[in-house]
């Protein structure tokens, strides 16, 4: 073979190097780490900054899902009740249990307890760290006490349960922080990218099923029927909306629950009657991105005679250029 033909062999070899399949195989995947149906019964609520820049935050599409210096993905459950009866935390690849920490408190937390908790670097709560080999780690954050089932030293498969999730740390509800460390810097597990990269780049999902792990715009994630006005810490902790209601109530009011509400959105709440007759609406455009957001509207009963039958709450989220999104709730007035 001719020092020509040599050399041209080796450049292409080169240039065509990331199509190599045994290079691709060198990228680590990951499986869902909770035992749970995204959209169904949990939500991603904040993903990864990947915006270097202070005081700006990006999630991978350039949206604004996250928070700034975020360095992992938030999986959320509905409310402390779902907390309570028991969600699986799963080691995402198999590893080996490097650090873990347990005893935090699942509650609430206060400015004061917040404080407290970033001068003792305790804001991911209790969590587990794991070690994958080849310079990737994985780390979950805010674990219900008392729920960790490994120890350090631990060998684990992916899938294995290791904890279930909580509200431990800095945590505004319950929900999983899950991140990733690649090399020493925090990776995107939906783009392979670092958080150092910037928004819209993207050299391939680190999940090991890429179609369930899409990227969720906005949710309605709960929502139904009270007698008066909503109390959303009651909400919070599990109280479910009742199937029926009486015809002298105090009002009928219909609420609902956002994650992912950017700046901008239309929310509609539109009440309607068992004659199809409109009793309440109201149109809403968000004024701020918030990761969590409730809403509701109703109208006052006293002294009024409705028809019984059941009642029809419809919810609708407008994003432009966005798939609308909606959820409907009923409850029966006897």
């Amino acid at each position: 073979m001719s020092i020509f033909l040599v050399f041209l062999t080796t450049l292409v070899s080169i240039l065509f190097a990331g199509n190599n399949p045994a290079v691709a195989q060198d990228k680590p995947r990951f499986i869902f780490p909770v035992a749970c149906a995204l959209g169904q019964n949990c939500w991603p609520a904040n993903f990864v900054d990947v915006n270097p820049q202070e005081d700006i935050a990006e999630d991978f599409t350039c949206g604004p899902r996250s928070y700034d210096g975020h360095k992992g993905t938030d999986f959320a459950l509905k409310d402390r009740e779902v907390m309570r009866s028991g969600v699986a935390v799963l080691a995402a690849k198999d590893g080996t249990v490097e650090r873990l920490r347990d005893g935090e408190d699942d509650t609430p937390k206060s400015e004061t307890q917040i404080a407290a908790l970033k001068a003792d670097r305790k804001e991911c709560g209790n969590g587990v760290f794991i070690d994958h080999g080849a310079a990737v780690k994985t780390i979950y954050c805010h674990m219900k006490k008392g729920s960790i089932t490994v120890k350090v030293g631990d060998k684990v498969t992916a899938g294995d349960k290791i904890g279930e999730i909580g509200q431990s740390g800095m945590a505004e509800f319950p929900h999983l922080h899950f991140g990733i460390v690649w090399e020493n810097g925090v990776i995107d597990p939906y783009t392979g990218m670092s958080n150092q990269d910037g928004c819209g780049l993207n050299k391939g999902s680190l999940w090991a099923d890429v179609d369930a792990m899409g990227y969720e715009q906005f949710s309605i994630y709960d929502g139904g029927f009270r007698a008066a006005m909503p109390k959303f810490k009651a909400i919070e902790e599990g109280e479910k909306s009742p199937e029926t209601l009486p015809l002298h109530a105090e009002a009928l009011v219909l609420w609902g629950a956002f994650y992912g509400i950017r700046e901008g959105d239309r929310i509609n709440l539109t009440i309607t009657d068992p004659l199809g007759r409109v009793f309440a609406n109201q149109d809403i455009t968000q004024d701020k991105t918030r990761a969590r957001q409730y809403y509701y509207t109703g109208r006052t009963l006293a002294g009024k005679t409705m028809p019984p039958g059941q009642y029809t709450g419809t919810i609708n989220v407008i994003r432009a250029g966005v798939k609308e999104e909606s959820k409907v709730f009923t409850v029966e007035l006897l």
